[in-house]
C-alpha cells in the first residue's frame, strides 16, 4: 500500500505531504480545488510523461516522493529484490522535473531509468481516471478487463514467447520457399564448377610449388651459370680465389698469433670462414649436377599454369585463391544438396511451434469461456443497482476468422450491453450512452477490482454522473473492496465520502499574487462539515449536518 506521497512545486501545490492509511481513503474539496493533481502527482513519480511546464511558477524544479509498504505486496519484493533495489520491507519513489526538460528518477535512493518506476507500478497500484470509461469501447481492453478476471496472464506471457517463435520460423520457412525457386539452377551451376575444378587437387601447397616451378625452370640457364660463376670465384680459380686468398691470409695469422694473442679471434673467424666457404662450394657442385635447362617440361608446367590461369579468370579469382573458392564451392554445393533435408525439418519445426500456440490458445479461451458467465452476472446485478435497473452485460468469445491466431490467443472478445427491457444485446459504443457507459465501467472497476493483484485502488471522480441511492451504492462497494485492499477515491459525492475510514480534504488557497493548495486530514467534526458542505453547498443548517453525522454513524455500523 502507498503510506506517504509528498509534493513539492508542482503547479499550485507548494509543498504538501499526504500520510495514507490502510483501508478507503476520500478526497474531497471544492470543484477546481486541485484535488486531481495529487493523481497527476502520484501517475507521475509512477513514471507518467513529464513536462517542465508542470513545473510551478517561480521555481527551477518540481518534485514528487511516494513511499509504499511492501510487507503485504510479494511481487514487488520480489521484483525490488531481483533488480537490488530492495530496502527493509520499503519502496521509496522519487521523481525530480527540471525546467530544461530533464527528469531524474530514484528507488529507494538509487538512481533509475523511469522504466522502472513503471514496473513497481505494475506491481503496486492501479490508477482509475474520470474518462476511464471511454477506453472501455476499445476491444483491446475489454479483452485485457477479461483476462485480467480470468487470470490467464501467466499463459498469455507463455503464448506470447511461442508466438515469437512461431513468427521466426514462419520468415525462415518463407526465405527458404523463395532460395528454393533458384535452388535446381544453382545446384546444377556448381556441380558443374566443382566437377571443373576437383581433377587438379587443389591445395596452396601444390599452387605455390607450380609456380615456382614454373620460375626456376624459365631461367635454368640463368640459375646455372651463377652457380658456375659462383663456383669458380669462390674455390676453384687457382691464384685469386676467396678460398685461396682467406688460406693465405690465416696462415700468416696464424705464424704471429704466438706474438700478438689478439690475432687468436681472427684466426677464429676465418677457420670458420674456411669450412662454411667449403660448405657452399659443396652445395653449389651438388646443384650444378643435377641442374640442366629442360624445355619440354618447362612447356609442361607452362600450359598447366595457362591452364589455371584460364579457370582463374573464369571464376573471378587470382590464380592463388583459387584452392580456397572450390572449398568454398563444394561447401555451398553440399549445403544446397542437403537442403531438401533442412526444408522438411524446418517445415516440422514451424508445424510443431504452430501446434504449441493452439495448444496455449485453446487454455486461454477454455479459461475465458469459464469466466464470461460469472462475470457477465456480476457487472449486470452491480450496473442494475446503479440506476440502470433493466442493464444486462454480455461478454462473447468466439474464434478468430480463417482460425488465426496471435500473441492475444485466437479469440474475438466482444462486451454486448443492453439498457432497456425487450432491447437485444448489442455494441457497447452503440447502445450506452454517455452516462450508462461512465456508470457501466464504474460498475465494472468495483467488480473486478477484487481479482487485481496490486494492493492499491485509485478512483478519480469515476463517480461523476451519478447520485442519490446510486452514489451510496457505490460508496459501499468501494468500502467492501478496501477491506481487501487499499481504496483512494476523490469524490464530489458526500454518499461516497461518508463511507471512507479517512477523508483528506483539499483546499486552494489564496496568498497575495500567489496561488497554491493544502491538504488536512479531517477528525470525526471536521468531516461532519466537509460532507454538510457537500450535501448543502454554501448554506449549511444544523438539519444538513445532523444528516451527514447520520451517514457517517451508518458508514461505520
Amino acid at each position: 500500500m502507498i503510506s506517504r506521497l509528498t509534493v513539492r512545486h508542482l503547479a499550485v501545490v507548494e509543498d504538501i505531504e499526504l500520510t495514507l492509511d490502510q483501508g478507503m481513503s476520500s478526497l474531497t474539496g471544492e470543484t477546481g480545488a486541485g484535488k486531481s493533481i495529487l493523481v497527476d502527482a502520484l501517475s507521475l513519480v509512477l513514471g507518467d510523461r513529464a513536462d517542465s511546464k508542470m513545473i510551478r511558477f517561480g521555481h527551477d524544479r518540481a518534485e514528487v516522493s511516494a513511499s509504499f509498504e511492501t510487507a503485504n505486496n510479494k511481487p514487488l519484493q520480489q521484483w525490488l529484490v531481483s533488480q537490488e533495489l530492495d530496502d527493509d520491507e520499503q519502496c521509496h519513489l522519487r521523481r525530480t522535473i527540471s525546467k530544461d526538460g530533464r527528469s531524474r528518477a530514484y528507488i529507494n535512493g538509487r538512481p533509475v531509468p523511469l522504466s522502472q518506476l513503471r514496473e513497481v507500478s505494475e506491481r503496486s497500484i492501479d490508477i482509475h481516471g474520470q474518462h476511464a470509461h471511454q477506453s472501455l469501447l476499445r476491444p483491446d481492453i475489454q479483452r485485457t478487463l477479461l483476462d485480467t478476471v480470468a487470470q490467464t496472464k501467466p499463459l498469455l506471457n507463455e503464448l506470447s514467447l511461442a508466438y515469437s517463435e512461431w513468427q521466426s520460423l514462419q520468415k525462415n520457412v518463407q526465405l527458404m520457399q523463395q532460395q528454393s525457386q533458384d535452388h535446381s539452377a544453382r545446384l546444377d551451376l556448381l556441380d558443374y564448377q566443382v566437377k571443373e575444378l576437383e581433377p587438379f587437387e587443389l591445395s596452396d601447397d601444390s599452387i605455390k610449388q607450380l609456380l615456382q616451378a614454373q620460375q626456376q625452370l624459365s631461367h635454368a640457364s640463368q640459375l646455372i651459370q651463377s652457380a658456375e660463376s659462383g663456383l669458380h670465384q669462390l674455390f676453384e680459380q687457382e691464384q685469386n680465389s676467396a678460398y685461396n686468398i682467406i688460406s693465405h691470409v690465416l696462415s700468416d695469422l696464424e705464424k704471429q698469433q704466438d706474438i700478438e694473442a689478439k690475432f687468436t679471434n681472427s684466426v677464429e673467424i676465418l677457420n670458420s670462414t674456411l669450412i662454411q666457404l667449403d660448405e657452399c662450394a659443396s652445395e653449389l657442385r651438388h646443384y650444378l649436377d643435377s641442374a640442366e635447362a629442360d624445355p619440354a617440361k618447362l612447356e609442361q608446367v607452362e600450359q598447366q599454369v595457362t591452364l589455371l590461369h584460364g579457370l582463374a579468370r573464369k571464376h573471378q579469382v587470382e590464380i592463388e585463391n583459387l584452392p580456397a573458392h572450390y572449398q568454398s564451392l563444394c561447401v555451398e554445393l553440399d549445403a544446397l544438396t542437403n537442403l531438401g533435408g533442412n526444408n522438411e525439418k524446418l517445415l516440422l519445426q514451424l508445424q510443431h511451434q504452430e501446434q504449441i500456440c493452439r495448444e496455449l490458445c485453446e487454455k486461454i479461451t477454455l479459461k475465458r469461456s469459464k469466466t464470461i458467465g460469472p462475470l457477465s452476472k456480476k457487472i449486470t446485478q452491480s450496473i442494475q443497482l446503479l440506476a440502470i435497473p433493466h442493464g444486462k452485460i454480455e461478454f462473447i468469445v468466439k474464434p478468430m476468422a480463417n482460425s488465426n491466431f496471435n500473441e492475444t490467443g485466437a479469440d474475438q472478445i466482444q462486451l454486448l450491453v443492453s439498457t432497456n427491457p425487450g432491447q437485444p444485446a448489442g455494441d457497447l459504443a452503440k447502445v450506452a450512452s454517455g452516462g450508462e457507459l461512465a456508470r457501466i465501467s464504474l460498475a465494472i472497476q468495483v467488480v473486478t477490482a477484487g481479482t487485481r493483484s496490486v494492493p492499491t485502488l485509485v478512483f478519480d471522480e469515476v463517480d461523476v454522473g451519478i447520485g442519490g441511492g446510486v452514489a451510496e451504492v457505490v460508496g459501499k462497494h468501494l468500502r467492501q473492496l478496501a477491506k481487501t485492499q487499499q481504496v483512494i477515491c476523490i469524490t464530489h459525492l458526500p454518499q461516497v465520502a461518508a463511507q471512507a475510514h479517512q477523508q483528506l480534504q483539499v483546499s486552494k488557497q489564496q496568498s497575495g499574487d500567489s496561488t497554491h493548495i493544502d491538504v488536512s486530514t479531517l477528525n470525526k467534526a471536521q468531516r461532519v462539515e466537509e460532507i454538510s458542505r457537500m450535501l448543502g453547498g454554501v448554506s449549511i443548517t444544523e438539519k444538513t449536518r445532523s444528516h451527514a453525522e447520520e451517514m457517517l454513524d451508518l458508514a461505520d455500523s
